[in-house]
This record gives C-alpha cells, structure tokens and sequence, in this order.
C-alpha cells in the first residue's frame, strides 16, 4: 500500500488547525451596485466640507453579512429601492502611498423594477440620488473613477468577464470617504 498520497495531503495542510487571518483589520470592504434607467445611471451625491462629488450606491460590508446581501441592503437604505443583483462588474481597491487604509471595492450590477420610485433616507453625508444622464457621467465627479469602465461596458451590453481594475488612489487634498473607511 501506498502513503505517496497521504504525505501529499500533509503537505499541503490537510488535518491543520488554520492558520489566523493574516488581513490587516484595516481593510475595508465596500460594495456598489450599478443601477440603470434607460439612458441613466443612478448615483447618489455626496458632499465633504464644501466640496460635492457622486458615488454609486453602496457601502461597507457589515461582520457577518454576505456581499450580496450588504449591496441590497445598501442600496435600500440609500434609495429606498428594493434591487436584485445580477452580476458582479468590477474589483478594485484603493490603497494609498502610505498605506495606512486599504479598501476593497466590489462592484456589482443590479436592476430595479421600473416603478419603484426614490424614496432616500437621511444619512452619513448623502445627499439624494439622482439618475444621472450616461452622456453625463464621464464629466461627473465619480468615486471610485471608474466612469470609463462602466461607459465601455454599458456599450458592450455588460457581455465582458468580471474587470479587475487595479488600485484605483488618487492623489487629492481632501478625501472622500469611500477611499477612507465607508
């Protein structure tokens, strides 16, 4: 009888206690959702100090829940709209010079039933979302930045695989909070 396989099955950590998590608790994880109405996108806008800018909804994934489930409830909570996901988009992070933050962002693409009417609610910084004109969005100021990749993929009727678009810092004065901890 052999035991080639068990020394294999050692080796890789089979019967192991597992090791500790070896993610900073630094980390974040945010999820969006992408939601379109016809020629629109939905963003919601958010101000900082005296400076406005527009992220899609979404927010950060709570101990315990699933991503999925944090995008739907994210997305309620903004909106008021009740959204069904559909795919998973984008994976980007944000991770600074000094690397004292790291946030993962995971975009996802959703769709809501064409009645549902806005309905927000008050919180953090948001200001209302709005359904904001495709042709408008390259020139908006969107966090994450990734108006291009999401114009592209509109285009291309979201056929493309899941885009890992790298780390998407950007150097600025003031930052906003889905780059700090959100």
């Amino acid at each position: 009888m052999s035991t080639g396989g068990l020394t294999a099955l050692a080796r890789w950590g089979f019967g192991r206690s597992p090791r500790p998590s070896q993610i900073d608790p630094a980390l974040k994880v945010r999820v969006s959702v992408i939601i379109l109405r016809g020629e629109r996108i939905l963003l919601t806008r958010h101000r900082r100090d005296a400076r406005f800018y527009w992220v899609l909804p979404g927010g950060g994934l709570e101990a315990g829940e699933g991503l999925v489930e944090c995008a739907v409830r994210e997305v309620r909570e903004e909106t008021g709209l009740d959204v069904k996901i559909l795919r998973l988009l984008y994976i980007g992070e944000v991770l600074p010079p000094s690397r004292e933050k790291h946030v993962l962002n995971l975009v996802f693409l959703g769709e809501v039933e064409p009645d549902q009417r806005l309905h927000p609610s008050r919180h953090w910084q948001s200001e209302e979302p709005h359904f904001v004109p495709l042709e408008d969005l390259a020139s908006v100021d969107l966090y994450p930045p990734i108006a291009i990749e999401i114009l592209e993929d509109v285009q291309a009727k979201w056929q493309g695989s899941i885009r890992f678009l790298g780390n998407l810092w950007r150097n600025m004065e003031e930052v906003p909070e889905w780059q700090s901890s959100d």
